[in-house]
């Protein structure tokens, strides 16, 4: 049943911060470096390569979001599709890696089974200095492949080791997660504009 109060409430109160903050941080993401992520996705597919997306925690789910995303919204009639893997969906191969290794190579080992030479990878952080993501970014770039990283806080890491970042500079890991998804919605309707065209 809804109840209609006049009083100031703490979750309005919490909301209105919310929304105001990313309002501001979405207002300051650098443009540019968008529009380079959506430029490097489409040449990939023109050239048959593959985008790779890889997090932890809730990283992962926005990984799996937009390799869904990418995979199916941007299907432009009877023309080559999109080639897309989240490496944070075969739990079966993540939990071998993390057990016969170490957790630290849970990306980089699947990079080096399946990435090569002009495909993309693109790792989601709050960070930037999870251990297994660096992992990742070099193992990329050994492979030649083009690295891309969407990372909060002060960026960490990972933010000197990738060809594109797009920082969205909060430390709160909701609002650093919202504007990545802000984000992953943006770079996927423009691919698909750009495969349309």
């Amino acid at each position: 049943m809804y109840v209609e109060t006049t009083e100031y409430s703490v979750t309005a109160g919490v909301l209105a911060r919310h929304i105001d903050e990313l309002h501001r941080l979405i207002d300051e993401l650098p443009v540019a470096a968008v529009e380079r992520i959506v430029e490097l996705i489409v040449t990939a597919h023109r050239a048959g390569r593959h985008v790779f997306i890889l997090g932890n925690g809730g990283s992962a789910s926005t990984a799996s979001h937009f390799a869904c995303d990418l995979s199916k919204a941007t299907i432009s009639g009877d023309g080559p599709r999109l080639r897309v893997t989240s490496l944070t969906d075969n739990i079966a191969l993540l939990t071998a890696w993390a057990n016969d290794t170490s957790y630290e190579r849970v990306f980089a080992e699947q990079l080096l089974s399946l990435a090569a030479a002009g495909d993309v990878v693109v790792i989601i952080s709050a960070s930037g200095d999870s251990p297994n993501v660096l992992a990742a970014a070099r193992a990329a770039r050994a492979l030649g492949s083009t690295t891309v990283a969407l990372v909060g806080f002060a960026g960490g890491g990972l933010r000197h080791l990738a060809d594109v970042v797009v920082h969205v500079g909060s430390y709160d890991y909701g609002i650093v997660e919202d504007c990545q998804l802000v984000l992953e919605h943006a770079i996927t309707a423009s691919v698909r504009d750009a495969l349309s065209a």
